[in-house]
């Protein structure tokens, strides 16, 4: 019976493998990145042995592979961060061991599906926290995200949208956290200029993807365009715009930030999406606020709290 149910849900998705692709690096290189110094990266999967068994959680068991054999996804994440970064122009490779290199430690990467009825979208939620280790110390990482789709013909129609989108996302957020911490690098005002103009020449076919890459580009100019995009009508891209400010550090625009986290009538996980920008500024204000809502949530077990408790977690 419980079978039956979940073959209803899922549209006959159960254990269904699901071919992860790699990356497409990012075309915009940083601007002074032939100037940096080489560097080298050594990922390291610090999960624990429970975490690394169970990738994929939640209503619709689902297997991830890559060129038809099961996903090891710490090691696809080291290899398209780095091509993230070369991609951006700077002389970053993989490492075969620790001496000598940089360390990224995986603590936690993890993919939860969602879905209620046949009818509605399948979700998923993918988070990640890591700590990059140099000579000049440890910094975590953190990473969440929500993507849905509601398939139309096939149940093959999820995959990009719920998987390969968000682990695409992910790359490119650690590799631009990386470049943050180990080289402060930017893309130029020009490139920042042309990204706006191509997302506010698309009308309502904004793609949220265009809308990350303003993120990933590191460059402060881009924070007063995503602001008017916090509240677009595609959820996409008010999600992307928001989290992107959070990628920023733009702490002029926490009080932007916790006006969408603290609207009741809001999606749970738009609020959370909020909650995660804010984790991520660097700024006394933001974090003092981070710690009182900590102490607001202890003690609570409601959905809402749960999620917003488990994005504090990937920070810890």
């Amino acid at each position: 019976m419980i079978g039956t149910s979940l073959a209803l849900l899922s549209g006959c998705a159960i254990n269904m493998p699901v071919p992860v692709k790699d990356i497409t690096p990012s075309a915009d290189k940083y601007t002074k990145a032939e100037a940096a110094a080489p560097a080298s990266l050594y990922f390291v999967d610090a999960q624990t042995a429970e975490n690394k068994a169970k990738l994929v959680t939640g209503r619709i068991p689902m297997n991830p592979t890559y060129q038809g054999k099961p996903l090891d996804a710490v090691s696809w994440l080291s290899r398209n961060t780095v091509a993230e970064l070369a991609g951006r122009g700077l002389p970053v490779k993989l490492a075969n061991e620790a001496a000598g290199a940089n360390t990224v430690q995986v603590k936690f990467l993890h993919i939860e599906n969602r879905r209620i009825s046949g009818f509605s979208p399948f979700e998923t939620f993918t988070s990640l926290n890591a700590d990059l280790v140099t000579a000049k110390g440890q910094q975590r990482i953190a990473f969440w995200v929500k993507r849905g789709k509601v398939p139309v013909w096939s149940f093959d129609e999820v995959i990009d949208p719920t998987f390969n989108v968000p682990l695409a996302l992910m790359s490119k957020e650690l590799a631009a956290r990386i470049n943050q911490y180990m080289y402060g690098q930017s893309i130029s005002d020009a490139q920042v200029d042309a990204l706006v103009k191509k997302i506010e020449g698309a009308g309502k076919e904004i793609n949220a993807l265009d809308v990350y890459e303003l993120g990933f580009g590191n460059n402060p100019r881009a924070v007063a365009s995503l602001v008017k995009w916090v509240k677009a009508e595609d959820g996409d891209v008010a999600r992307a715009a928001t989290s992107a400010l959070g990628i920023l550090n733009a702490n002029d625009k926490l009080p932007v930030l916790v006006e969408l986290y603290e609207k009741s009538k809001s999606d749970v996980e738009d609020r959370a999406t909020a909650f995660k920008a804010i984790c991520d500024l660097n700024g006394a204000e933001a974090k003092a606020y981070v710690a009182k809502q900590g102490s607001a949530l202890a003690g609570k077990d409601d959905r809402e709290a749960a999620t917003f408790k488990a994005i504090m977690a990937l920070y810890k």
